[in-house]
């Protein structure tokens, strides 16, 4: 255990003794990130005052990468904190200002009428992702909510704990913080980010609503093969209504950089200040924080139902990264990864390590703000997933050390003969896991298997299932709902399962050994044939 925190600990000084890296080649980033799907991605760097740009695109067009507008998601966050950060600047409100003070009248006799503005902004406020539990019911609440729904549903929303809870991200906090600055203000949301943020800037294509000018220039939107909806947003609009161009987020990042002395002002310092812990980082006004002092990394994503958006500053070299793509299936967590990775890098030359000394690590292991991240020994190699990622590889890199140098990861087990904790760290952040009961209850398909299952299938009703592979996982869509992983039942060939919903997947094979059918096993069994050539 001493032997790995000293390890941790003579990393980190040695990485920071070292210049921050410039960021890979925005060209290479931007066809990693929309890995081979159809649509495209935009990538732009900042650095000091160079300025680069990437694009990629399937089928292959030309990109007006400077004009080219997209949906950003849950970077909309951060204008939603910077408002927050202006008004705290200004004395107009107060991170401990109450919902119960703010909007009286629509959270009287509700469980959230105590929760504090700084609860809302740093995701500790014990609220649920979304008023639904997740899936397609997410997105349309997403979309469409209105302020009035929103306010009739608080008497009925249940918290998780007493506030302050360990940070865990919430959309509808978010929602909560963009309609109370709209009350503080008698202004829309959009109106406070235009007057407050967009026209100071000159950030001219940053809106919520869209004019004929701006929609002609949203790239197309896709969900894989299929076209996706634009997301409209009303009581969500704080969470993540706007629409931007990437030399508008470079812009926007820039100005943040410039701190107290910028076009901000004092605020932009503000915005930074960490307020508290989240996953192992820290979190500002909304904003998260990577990295010791020295060298931060400030960053968020966003996600629609068919565009992805990654937003990074790194004060040391002045460096912004902005980074969009039109599909859904966008390789944004890869993206995020390799960054991390080239900006922090871990160790990648393998050590070698007896099976034996392997076994002991599997299991599953909670981090304090619920993160699982579980650990797998397949076919002499240890496989570990975070979250709602799939499975990977990992490299044997010291003493109960194991690295996935690709995403920047490194996961240290405790000195012990079965570990009872797991630390990983990324980009500067650290997560402290803690051995849980349960075994894993899932295994690692062989890649064949995986290979035979990819394929289109077609149900009774005429929906239809695609059936993908994403580094070595099986993700399955059905019709036009959201795709999901799905996992391999242990010492079950060809069953997988949800973790979303309580439903499997049995893939059958014919006589020749090849798959020709699947069985959906939810409220019964429906099969569904095979309607692709199999391979």
């Amino acid at each position: 255990m001493r032997f790995g925190a000293w390890w941790v600990a003579l990393c980190t000084g040695a990485a920071l003794a070292q210049p921050l890296p410039a960021l890979p080649d925005p060209d290479r980033l931007a066809e990693q990130l929309l890995g081979g799907e159809r649509g495209a991605a935009v990538v732009a760097i900042a650095r000091g005052t160079q300025t680069l740009r990437g694009s990629a695109s399937r089928p292959e067009r030309v990109i007006d990468a400077d004009t080219a507008l997209f949906e950003i998601g849950s970077v909309s966050k951060v204008f939603t904190g910077l408002l927050l950060a202006q008004a705290v600047e200004r004395g107009e409100l107060s991170l401990d200002d109450t919902l119960g003070q703010r909007l009286p009248r629509q959270t009287r006799d509700t469980p959230v009428a105590a929760l504090t503005l700084r609860q809302l902004v740093t995701h500790s406020a014990c609220l649920p992702r979304t008023l639904a539990a997740g899936g397609a019911d997410a997105a349309a609440e997403i979309r469409t909510l209105t302020p009035a729904q929103l306010w009739d549903a608080l008497p009925q929303l249940a918290l998780a704990g007493q506030p302050p809870c360990a940070p865990r991200y919430s959309n509808l906090g978010m929602a909560l913080l963009g309609n109370v600055l709209a009350q503080r203000y008698g202004q829309p949301w959009e109106t406070l980010v235009r007057e407050r943020i967009a026209a100071p800037l000159a950030l001219q294509d940053t809106v919520q609503a869209l004019d004929a000018d701006r929609r002609a220039r949203m790239l197309p939107a896709f969900e894989g093969e299929t076209v996706a909806p634009l997301w409209d947003m009303d009581a969500y609009a704080g969470a993540g209504a706007l629409r931007s161009s990437t030399a508008d987020l470079l812009r926007f990042g820039q100005a943040i950089l410039a701190g107290r002395d910028g076009p901000l002002g004092p605020a932009a310092e503000r915005l930074v200040t960490p307020l508290g812990p989240y996953a192992g980082g820290e979190i500002g006004y909304g904003i998260f924080i990577l990295g010791p002092p020295g060298r931060r990394v400030y960053l968020h994503d966003g996600l629609t139902g068919g565009y992805r958006t990654l937003w990074m500053l790194m004060p040391e070299g002045r460096q912004v990264l902005a980074a969009s793509a039109s599909n859904a299936r966008a390789a944004l967590p890869t993206l995020r990864g390799r960054v991390l990775a080239a900006l922090f890098p871990v160790p990648s030359e393998p050590i070698p390590v007896a099976p034996a000394q392997l076994a002991p690590l599997s299991g599953e292991y909670r981090s304090g703000d619920g993160t699982l991240f579980r650990v797998l020994l397949h076919e002499g190699q240890l496989y570990a997933r975070g979250g709602a990622l799939g499975f990977a590889p990992l490299v044997p890199v010291g003493p109960g050390r194991f690295a996935r140098p690709e995403r920047g990861l490194l996961f240290q087990f405790d000195a012990t003969a079965e570990p009872a904790h797991l630390t990983v760290q990324q980009g500067g952040a650290e997560q402290r896991a803690q051995r849980t009961a349960r075994s894993v209850g899932m295994a690692i398909p062989a890649r064949a298997d995986v290979a035979d299952a990819v394929g289109r299938y077609r149900l009774g009703n005429g929906a239809e299932f695609s059936i993908r592979e994403e580094m070595g996982q099986l993700v399955a869509r059905l019709a036009q709902q959201p795709a999901f992983p799905v996992f391999a039942r242990p010492g079950q060939r060809d069953r997988y399962f949800y973790e979303v919903v309580p439903a499997e997947l049995q893939f059958e094979r014919g006589a020749d050994g090849r798959v020709n059918a699947l069985v959906l096993h939810q409220n019964g069994e429906h099969r569904a044939e095979r309607i692709d050539a199999i391979p």
